[in-house]
């Protein structure tokens, strides 16, 4: 079963570099031990967890270590697993785990997270010492700060446009 974001997405790109506004609804989601944010209006669907494949010519990991793709509607969408963002040297893949659907502009591509777990208001931090990043875009939290991601440069990078590396800036500190 799907689920929509209680927002009309608009364009992630805008929601990156400071443009978020307090009390902005964030989802939280947990990728391994790790938390993450996203904000609500970049989240196109909710999945349950479908299973990858190498992207077509590319082989198992593609030229240049190629994200892996899934068919929604016919289209081969990008996967993200984020677990890999936040650091770790490995994504265990569970069946119970689920994909966000994220929608920059016109582009789109998925991250696998081991648990959607709630949506909080945006509540801006200042950045732990030496954890900032390019996949960053703020960091928000009550109890404890969390990374809100770059939702236009996760799917760049998923499309292979974009060349930040891999748990770059969004490990805890």
């Amino acid at each position: 079963m799907a689920t929509t974001a209680a927002e009309s997405p608009r364009d992630a790109a805008a929601l990156a570099g400071g443009v978020l506004s307090h009390g902005e609804a964030l989802v939280r989601v947990r990728c391994g031990a790790f938390g993450l944010l996203l904000p609500l209006a970049a989240v196109e669907l909710v999945l349950p967890a479908a299973l990858p494949a190498a992207r077509p010519g590319h082989g198992e990991a593609g030229p240049e270590g190629g994200h892996p793709v899934i068919s929604l509607g016919g289209d081969l969408v990008p996967v993200l697993f984020g677990e890999a963002l936040l650091g770790e040297a490995e994504a265990r893949l569970r069946p119970e785990d689920q994909l966000l659907l994220l929608a920059d502009g016109g582009r789109r591509a998925l991250l696998w997270v081991s648990a959607v777990e709630d949506v909080e208001p945006f509540r801006p931090l200042v950045p732990p010492p030496g954890v900032e990043g390019p996949l960053v875009a703020a960091w928000s939290g009550a109890e404890a700060p969390l990374a809100v991601l770059d939702v236009g440069r996760a799917v760049a990078l998923a499309r292979g446009r974009d060349r930040a590396p891999v748990g770059a800036g969004l490990e805890e500190a």
